[in-house]
């Protein structure tokens, strides 16, 4: 008899650490620029392109990039901002890490905060939570059976394993012209323009991965005509575009996570001579992951009339995906302002979705949070005509999640894919925010396989003294095959004896006859 062994690559998890990371730091007026007199608008955003593995720790780079609109000193309306980004370069210690482990790493602003220090000078302070998810692949040499040994001696089992099969982090860029509306005077300032990724697809096929979406663009700018009061666009661009990815397989599971590196955005006249036309570039970095559901069938046991089979088995932990699902969600809310100035025109809407609270229940995931919104207006005041105003909006949603069960582990991707705006009164907005939630459930399986057996002749003193004929009575837990091999009987024989199936399922208290088998040569 020889074993049938496969090798089999199984994702192990190392670990899973969150920290929370304080940046601190002062932003300086630049000379060209006013004073500051008030903060209108914030957009921060952490940027951490490079991760890496090392020998019990994960470093980690990149920026915290900040924009700030502010009210200046310098005359009635006057408004400004500035664009500035610090260092972000650190590390986080974690027990079992080695240089090719795989880190998922992920940073999101939790609490951010400014204080003016005198006209010239802002200080800013960061709350940022830091997840590392890692793991490492790992190779498992496992018996899936005995040769020369008849089937109905041998007890298999399904295993369906997740495993990373490659993860790659890339970079592409897209740029373009746009021409501002008609019904759209010319740029005399350019204040600040946000980008965001909206309505990503991903497809994988045999040895790349597709990506799809919109890049959505608002510029936010001082009109050239008359007092040049301030205007606001909207622009989305498609892109599409191809990165090799010799893992992927046509129609395999492939997680995307897009974020926006950087950003570069010119001012040029069109054809009139009119500065109208916006030269867009932006640098899209793309943390990719391949995953692969294996189903291996393999021995979970085995007996022989006339041999000991002494098994080693070894302890496995890995993660089975149960589901995975795409939703989309509205999150709705009549915000009243309280303590704000009147409304007399909503120039833009923006928001973050946090969330806090993440459950597994049957058949269902529950998700918890909000969306910190800001709504930028010109407000009835001659203290402050421009006025930004943040709100709240709660989230809770249940996501249908086909298996789920209470216990099992479940991640959810959320991007703000539209978000709509309705001004009901001077003191009331309707805000409304699409939400696109990626969600997976997981389950972590801890089980054993057979990495080796040995053969030694059995015993004979040990079968003279085994009854050759036993009748017993049915326990909870035991079946036909489990009785076989305890009393060394052929299981064909032992069904046959009791006039039942193979595959028959025995009852508590049922009476079954056993024979001992014994090989031809004893």
């Amino acid at each position: 008899m020889e074993l049938i062994r496969e090798k089999a690559a199984i994702n192990k998890h190392i670990g899973r650490e969150t920290t929370q990371v304080l940046l601190e730091g002062d932003i300086i007026v630049p000379d060209i620029k006013p004073d500051i007199s008030s903060i209108l608008k914030s957009e921060a955003q952490i940027v951490i392109p490079k991760v890496n593995s090392l020998t019990g720790r994960i470093s980690y780079s990149g920026k915290l990039a900040i924009k700030i609109l502010y009210m200046a000193k310098d005359g009635e309306n006057s408004v400004h901002s500035i664009s500035t980004f610090a260092p972000v370069d650190d590390f986080l210690n974690m027990e079992g890490v080695l240089p090719h482990a795989w880190a998922d790493f992920s940073a999101s602003i939790a609490h951010m905060e400014y204080r003016i220090v005198n006209d010239r000078k802002l200080n800013y302070r960061a709350v940022v939570d830091v997840v590392v998810d890692v793991s490492e692949n790992t190779s498992a040499d496992i018996v899936r059976g005995i040769t020369n040994l008849p089937s109905s001696q041998q007890k298999n089992t399904m295993l369906v394993i997740s495993s990373l099969v490659e993860k790659k982090f890339d970079e592409f860029t897209i740029k373009d012209d746009v021409v501002l509306p008609k019904n759209k005077p010319a740029i005399r300032e350019l204040l600040s323009v946000s980008f965001a990724i909206a309505n990503k697809e991903v497809r994988a096929f045999n040895g790349r991965v597709d990506i799809s979406g919109y890049l959505v663009v608002l510029p936010l700018y001082k009109g050239s005509e008359g007092d040049g009061l301030i205007e606001i666009a909207e622009f989305e661009l498609p892109f599409s575009g191809s990165i090799d990815m010799a893992g992927a397989k046509d129609g395999g599971r492939a997680d995307v996570g897009l974020s926006i590196l950087d950003n570069l955005v010119g001012v040029n006249p069109d054809e009139d001579g009119e500065d109208r036309v916006l030269a867009l570039e932006a640098i899209i970095g793309a943390d990719i992951k391949i995953s692969d559901n294996k189903e291996l069938v393999v021995l979970e046991d085995a007996y022989c009339i006339d041999q000991n089979l002494d098994m080693k088995k070894v302890p496995l932990e890995y993660n089975h995906l149960v589901c995975r699902n795409n939703n989309q969600f509205n999150v709705k809310e009549v915000v009243a302002l309280e303590d704000a100035p009147e409304i007399l025109q909503i120039l833009t809407a923006d928001g973050l979705a946090h969330l806090e609270d993440i459950k597994v229940v049957d058949d269902k995931v529950v998700v918890e949070g909000f969306v910190s919104a800001n709504i930028l207006y010109v407000a009835n005041s001659d203290e402050a005509p421009l006025h930004s105003y943040q709100a709240s909006l709660p989230i809770r949603q249940v996501v249908e999640a086909k298996g789920a069960r209470l216990g099992m582990s479940a991640s959810v991707e959320q991007t703000i894919d539209h978000i709509n705006f309705n001004m009901l009164s001077g003191d009331e907005v309707e805000l409304r925010f699409v939400l696109n939630m990626d969600t997976t459930v997981q389950e972590s399986i801890s089980a054993e396989y057979i990495a080796d057996i040995n053969f030694s002749p059995i015993n004979s003193e040990e079968m003279d003294q085994m009854p050759s004929m036993v009748v017993l009575y049915v326990q909870k837990g035991d079946s036909l095959w489990g009785i076989a091999k305890r009393y060394n009987a052929s299981l064909e024989e032992l069904a046959h004896i009791n006039e039942l199936d193979i595959s028959a399922e025995l009852s508590v208290g049922q009476r079954l006859l056993v024979v001992k088998k014994v090989s031809e040569e004893e």
